[in-house]
């Protein structure tokens, strides 16, 4: 009996099969994927969260599963931050080095520009190196982009590819606007490494292999919410989305909302409008792009005169308003908080071994591979239904 009990108190809970609702939002998507695989082209997806991306989980298991099946087109964008505290990617390796000052759309401070990944890396006479990797080998690339910002005051910026330059431009305009540069290597290149001379902001860098396949690119800020999105990303994100031309916008927010007070009233009618306002403002720049909205997994919350855990009484009704939005909006929606178990699975998972961090907030690695394979399976079937 002893065993028995100690088994169970240590089973892996277990991820629930879960459909894509109204794949047929992201039928743009699927079109762009049957090119790849047949040769012609890169399908992109932008994928938009909190923590719960930013590390990269979730989005390198669906993103290894599409590039096995329809081609690796390489990173794509990633975000110049090169800061685990705000954002990381597992498919880089991303130096700085110099003076770097980071800002984010979380706490505004940029003036509104901060780019297409919602961080600003500002040089001061410092350098980076990115080199994409295919697990724990580096990966030729043969497409190089530079996304920075111009203005008055500013210095110079340059770009190398294996040490060999690539472009040194000024940086310096009358007015304050974004730019990017692009290069093609038809050799390949390895590492690409760029900086400053003087001031200048950087949004981030673009890897791709030069090849027909996929990309599913990580663009989550660790603390984002809605209103992050709302209140500072202004018109400069949409360009910057439509620079990049996503096939799917893929928007993963809420997780930092699951403790509003406002959702424990009127089905938590209230909290509709502020995720509308940050899905359109992620939407605007590429409007005819397919769309998939992903809630937030389930969350627990530790009662301080109890010390009890319970999970968090508003989460139903923030995933049944962010469902009825995406609806409403003609995209997709994937139910993550109930392909990880729905009300309470936050607790279980937290006491799982490898799996929770014990926060009852987040997952491990482990843990987000999982919830990563259930959705790579959702819009595979997807895929394959169409």
């Amino acid at each position: 009996m002893f065993t028995l009990l100690v088994t169970l108190a240590f089973a892996a809970p277990q991820v629930t099969p879960t459909v894509l609702e109204n794949p047929s939002a992201l039928r743009g998507w699927f079109d762009a994927l049957s090119r790849a695989k047949s040769g012609a082209g890169v399908a992109r997806a932008l994928h938009y969260g909190d923590s719960t991306i930013a590390c990269d989980g979730i989005a390198r298991t669906v993103r290894s599963r599409l590039t096995a099946r329809f081609g690796d087109a390489g990173p794509g964008f990633v975000t110049a931050a090169f800061d685990p505290r705000w954002h990381a990617r597992s498919d880089v390796v991303a130096r700085r080095s110099g003076d770097w000052t980071l800002k984010t759309i979380l706490f505004g401070g940029a003036s509104g520009r901060y780019g297409l990944g919602g961080i600003v890396g500002i040089a001061r006479s410092a350098s980076a190196t990115v080199t994409a990797m295919a697990g724990a080998a580096v990966s030729r690339q043969r497409h190089a982009e530079i996304w920075y910002q111009s203005g008055v005051g500013y210095g110079s910026v340059w770009a190398k590819a294996d040490g060999v330059e690539l472009v040194r431009a000024s940086a310096a305009t009358a007015a304050t606007g974004d730019q990017r540069a692009t290069f093609d290597v038809p050799a390949g290149f390895q590492t690409l490494s760029f900086g400053a001379n003087g001031v200048v902001p950087f949004y981030g860098v673009v890897l791709e292999a030069g090849v027909p396949g996929a990309t599913w690119e990580d663009v989550g800020v660790v603390g984002v919410g809605s209103k992050s999105f709302t209140t500072f990303a202004g018109v400069g994100l949409a360009a910057q989305v439509a620079l990049r031309a996503p096939d799917l916008l893929v928007v993963e927010l809420g997780g930092n909302e699951a403790g509003y007070p406002s959702l424990l009233a009127n089905g938590g009618a209230v909290y509709r409008p502020i995720f509308e306002g940050a899905l359109a403002t992620i939407r605007a720049g590429a409007p005819g792009a397919a769309c998939l909205v992903i809630p937030p997994l389930d969350q627990g919350a530790v009662d301080e005169t109890t010390g009890t855990a319970a999970s968090k009484p508003g989460l139903p009704n923030l995933v049944a308003q962010q469902r009825a939005a995406a609806l409403a909006a003609g995209c997709g929606f994937w139910d993550a908080w109930t392909a990880m178990g729905g009300k309470g699975s936050a607790l279980t998972w937290a006491n799982a071994r490898g799996l929770g961090t014990g926060d009852h907030v987040h997952l491990t690695g482990a843990g987000l591979e999982r919830i990563g394979t259930a959705l790579a399976d959702a819009l595979l079937a997807g895929y394959d239904a169409r």
